[in-house]
């Protein structure tokens, strides 16, 4: 069997290299995104998926031109951006790498809320000190909070939130309902109340939904959007924002234009590097690996389709 990595080699130790060179009768690293080679491969195969090489997708037209693929690996925990279904159809397992970051993740959406509480943009903008109303910031202190998503991301986040919300209890929104530690509340509740709220929850027709209708968002609340395939939603909270009917948005983007951009009011922009630590990119080189070597193993770990 032969694994095609789209990714870089120098990224991988040299153990890691050499477990992949023991299981894998060829390695082949691609550091473009052309399938051509694999293609005209007529072997079995794995393709192994970074999605900065790969430009975040793997049409379903192009899997179909592959022959005797065997699983698809991705770098990443979403894997909504290949279409898990068709491939599912087509008996190809799909893996992705859970839980590398949510620490990482966990620590910005904190920075994140922190720079919403103390109007951090504003004074970005203004380059300087102001005792102007507007830049007059906040304590997370006894501050109703929210988070929507509790997995494992939110878990962590709340872990962490504890010492700086103190007494006040924090509340999840989640179709699990059973965690003790936390308290459930239907979203709806939170709308008038909430002046935090981290959107953690995995991009799905049912969540996006949650956001329909921003008219029940409190003008006081402050919004952090960590989770991925959430940007009309965030484009929705910014012009909200803008009009003074949101206490501040917090969101990533890797898109220079909005990066870039002068937004009036508590807007607070970062490029995707949640993920981006050294701990959460050593753990996960080492997840991918191992869900590559074990479709090799014929034992699939990490697969979700």
């Amino acid at each position: 069997m032969n694994l095609y990595i789209y990714g870089l080699e120098s990224d991988f130790t040299k153990y890691q290299l050499q477990t992949l060179n023991n299981k894998f009768t060829k390695v082949i690293f691609s550091n473009n995104d052309n399938y051509d080679i694999v293609i005209h491969d007529h072997e079995p195969k794995v393709l192994a998926l970074d999605p900065d090489i790969s430009g975040w997708g793997l049409s379903n037209e192009i899997i179909t031109q592959i022959p005797n693929l065997k699983a698809i690996c991705l770098q990443t925990t979403g894997y909504e951006w290949v279409d898990g279904s068709f491939c599912r159809e087509h008996n190809i397992p799909i893996t992705n790498v859970p839980h590398y970051a949510s620490i990482s993740v966990a620590e910005k959406c904190i920075f994140m809320a922190l720079a919403l509480a103390k109007r951090f943009p504003l004074y970005l903008r203004e380059g300087g000190m102001s005792y102007a109303p507007q830049f007059i910031g906040d304590e997370l202190w006894n501050r109703p909070t929210d988070i929507i998503g509790f997995g494992e991301i939110g878990h962590a986040l709340a872990k962490r939130l504890e010492g700086l919300i103190g007494d006040k209890e924090i509340c999840y929104y989640s179709h699990n309902q059973d965690d003790q530690n936390f308290h459930y509340l239907p979203f709806e509740d939170m709308l008038a109340k909430s002046e935090f709220m981290f959107v953690t929850i995995s991009k799905n027709p049912d969540s996006i939904a949650l956001f329909d209708d921003l008219s029940k968002f409190n003008k006081h609340m402050k919004i952090i959007v960590i989770s991925n395939g959430f940007e009309e939603v965030t484009k929705r909270l910014v012009e909200k924002c803008e009009k003074d009917e949101l206490g501040g948005v917090a969101f990533e983007s890797d898109d220079p234009a909005i990066l870039n951009h002068q937004y009036n009011g508590n807007i607070f922009v970062t490029p995707h590097n949640a993920h981006c630590t050294k701990e959460a990119l050593k753990r996960m080189f080492e997840i991918w690996t191992n869900s590559i070597v074990s479709i090799a193993n014929n034992n699939i770990i990490n697969q979700v389709n």
